[in-house]
Order: structure tokens, then C-alpha cells, then sequence
């Protein structure tokens, strides 16, 4: 399932997420999976340069609903990604 941030959920910049460990931040375009598996794609700043299409996979802690909102707003497990 795909499911893409509307302009409102953009604007709310629940598509924003700052992952600190990495200074990474990622504005997605959509996310991607099932279960508690997910892929956010978007574009990522990283030491101020900009990378288009860059995807970072996480796993939610809890189950959610599947709804943006939900999977959003839920803790991850953990993450990955590759430049």
C-alpha cells in the first residue's frame, strides 16, 4: 500500500521527520509498506546538501492503523537507509 501526504498533512509537516542521530532531515513524499514494515520516500538534507528520492525504511514499535497519521505518529523500532 501507498500512500501519499496530502498539501493539508504537508503543511501540518507531518511529513517531516529529523532524525538527530544522523542530522538527517527527510520531508516525504509517501510511504510505503504493511504490518508494522514501512518506507518513507522523499528528499533528504543532509550537511546541507539536498537528496532527491532518498528512502529510509523503519518498523513501528506498536502496530497502527494504516493511515498516514497513524504510522506517523507512531514510535519506529528502528531504521535504515542508503545514499
Amino acid at each position: 500500500m501507498r500512500l501519499y501526504f496530502t498539501e493539508e498533512q504537508k503543511k501540518q509537516e507531518l511529513n517531516k521527520i529529523y532524525l538527530e542521530q544522523d542530522e538527517l532531515l527527510l520531508e516525504g513524499e509517501y510511504v510505503e509498506g504493511e504490518g508494522r514494515n514501512y518506507m518513507i520516500s522523499g528528499i533528504a538534507t543532509v550537511e546541507g546538501e539536498r537528496y532527491h528520492g532518498f528512502e529510509v525504511v523503519f518498523e513501528l514499535a506498536v502496530d497502527a492503523s494504516a493511515d498516514l497519521e497513524s504510522i506517523m505518529n507512531t514510535d519506529w523500532e528502528w531504521y535504515d537507509f542508503n545514499f
